[in-house]
């Protein structure tokens, strides 16, 4: 492991080799033994006054940060994606009665709806990196019907639109909430909307809707604009319960968070609910950082045997890909900072300040500004770089990792956290 020089470390020996184990261990722990000084408290009293929570003191608020964290970060996340997703309902359905009414500019309703799908889907790509509480039980069950990427099927979703336009399946109702996850969510919604080949995705044409490829453009177009009306519904549907699941009065994730620590919560102590939030912001690594930049040039395994891969480019219909990779590296802010830029909160800034990490606060703060500012100065999609520019792939994947790195040696060690199974012995 790499020690960053600059940090201004000031615990000498002992400490490089409790970082060198934090790096090399297989073990998911912190190295951080007995003793070693956190500086924190499981407080109840919130207080989010920067004078004491950055002046290196031997408390900090834990309780202070969940609330912060609930209350400007996770709650209006997922308040955000329940109203966008809701346009994005009524803008393919716009789309859909101009295709059928043949009156209007259809061309502009087909941009309206394929611009409500991108804002829908970089909100979404912001709870990529929340995935705690709600997102996290029964498996993800929540997360995989809004979006199953990495696992798609462009066929499964033209059969669903043969399906849903004849109303029955193996002669019972069609019922989207029955269906897998393939045929549902986002990367279904973005295959329909951005796809320019009207005929289907499967390998041969017994599969596919009968007759689909016979079909005149138009009755095409129409079919896959219903569908996704459909689908947008019950990506918002969905919405609403991972909204309720976080705002529902006592039972709500929020009051679970800001109430950790307390008899007969699931959360034994503040600082296991602070863990269990950093262990969603190892999105940034495992996915952003590996599935997202390394995968696809052949930094890392990929579907083509670590050749370049353009199919395992994120929203490649959309060429959404560097959207989602910002959005990623915006939530990581958001949550390290316990807001979002421009309102004051408790954060994770604050929790190294005070354990006297002040250095290392600004220093991750600002590699991540950096990682979002290199998004930003992409030109051109990930798709088209994948094969003819890879090294502006590799100088974002960089800019990426040098958050990462930090994020789980560092930071997890100074703040006696642990490492997700993900992430434990994983040095890159």
């Amino acid at each position: 492991m790499l020690l960053n020089n600059d940090l201004g470390i000031k615990t000498g020996l002992t400490l490089c080799l409790l970082l060198a184990l934090a790096g090399c261990s297989d073990s998911n722990e912190s190295a951080a033994g007995e003793g070693f000084k956190t500086g924190v408290s499981d407080n109840s009293d919130t207080n989010t006054d920067d004078s004491d929570n950055n002046s290196g003191n031997s408390e900090f608020d834990q309780k202070g940060l969940l609330t912060a964290l609930s209350q400007h970060v996770f709650v209006p996340s997922v308040q955000s994606f329940e109203t966008k997703s809701q346009t994005l309902i009524s803008t393919v359905t716009s789309y859909c009665q101009a295709i059928e009414t043949e009156s209007g500019d259809v061309e502009t309703h087909q941009q309206s709806a394929k611009q409500a799908w991108v804002e829908t889907m970089n909100q979404w790509q912001q709870l990529e990196v929340m995935q705690v509480g709600p997102l996290t039980d029964n498996d993800g069950k929540l997360r995989n019907i809004v979006y199953s990427w990495p696992t798609t099927s462009q066929c499964s979703v033209d059969q669903d639109v043969g399906h849903f336009e004849n109303g029955t399946i193996n002669d019972n109702p069609y019922d989207i909430t029955r269906r897998t996850n393939t045929r549902r969510g986002l990367d279904a919604a973005e295959y329909l909307l951005f796809n320019d080949d009207l005929n289907h995705s499967c390998s041969k044409d017994s599969l596919a809707p009968a007759g689909w490829n016979d079909r005149t453009d138009t009755a095409k177009q129409l079919a896959r604009c219903n569908f996704t009306v459909e689908l947008a519904t019950d990506i918002n549907n969905t919405a609403k319960q991972i909204t309720m699941a976080w705002t529902a009065e006592q039972s709500g994730f929020h009051s679970l968070l800001t109430s950790a620590g307390e008899s007969g919560n699931k959360f034994e102590s503040a600082q296991a609910a602070i863990n269990h939030i950093t262990d969603a912001m190892f999105y940034v690594d495992s996915i952003t950082k590996d599935a997202k930049l390394a995968a696809p040039i052949g930094l890392s395994a990929n579907s083509c045997g670590d050749a370049a891969c353009v199919a395992d480019v994120e929203s490649r219909f959309s060429h959404n890909a560097v959207n989602n990779i910002r959005a990623n590296m915006v939530a990581l802010q958001s949550l390290f900072l316990g807001a979002p830029i421009g309102t004051d909160a408790l954060g994770f800034d604050d929790y190294l300040k005070a354990v006297e990490q002040e250095e290392l606060a600004n220093t991750m703060a600002t590699d991540i500004k950096a990682a979002i500012d290199a998004t930003d100065a992409f030109e051109g999609t990930m798709t088209d770089a994948v094969t003819n520019t890879p090294n502006k792939i590799q100088a974002l994947h960089l800019a990426v990792k040098k958050v990462t790195d930090n994020l789980k040696s560092l930071f997890i060690t100074y703040l006696s956290l642990e490492l997700p199974l993900t992430s434990a012995g994983d040095a890159d």
